[in-house]
């Protein structure tokens, strides 16, 4: 790789990989000549031929390419920053809520064992039944995320 260092009158300077100069004339650029342009040399006999190579612009040279992949496996982690809620199959806590509600066996399996023990307290009155059945309505109309899981609140 050789650059061009100076414009004479008639002639072109480039210094060479080996920083010797060579002296050719315009004739043989097929371009506009600038110093600083960075050039291959391919000697032909008693003349050479000249060509410029492309530079990076000073825009190309200054911005930044970042590629980040971040990819999560553990579903778990995906909800890490959620507080006040559990990751759950929305499945079995659906199929919990129906049938084992009243009990509050749906609590249990999300985490929040202090309102299981409420939901067996008050069992007889079948509070916790009609609270849970509203639990599953709301179950079916969650989206579930790829996994199947949604997130329970207390």
């Amino acid at each position: 790789m050789a650059k061009i260092i100076k414009l004479d009158e008639y002639e072109v300077v480039i210094a060479q990989d080996d920083h010797s100069t060579v002296r050719f004339p315009y004739e043989l650029l097929d371009f506009t000549p600038e110093v600083g342009d960075l050039v291959e040399v391919f000697p032909d006999g008693d003349s050479a031929i000249i060509f410029k190579v492309d530079q990076p612009s000073k825009k190309q040279e200054d911005q930044i390419s970042i590629n980040i992949v971040n990819e999560q496996t553990n579903n778990q982690t995906q909800y890490a920053g959620y507080m006040g809620g559990k990751v759950v199959n929305k499945w079995i806590y659906f199929l919990l809520a129906f049938f084992l509600g009243g009990f509050g066996i749906h609590k249990f399996y999300s985490g929040f064992t202090g309102k299981g023990i409420l939901y067996i307290i008050f069992s007889w009155t079948f509070i916790p039944s009609l609270i849970a059945f509203c639990t599953c309505i709301a179950t079916l109309l969650k989206p579930a995320d790829a996994a199947g899981n949604i997130i329970v609140t207390a």
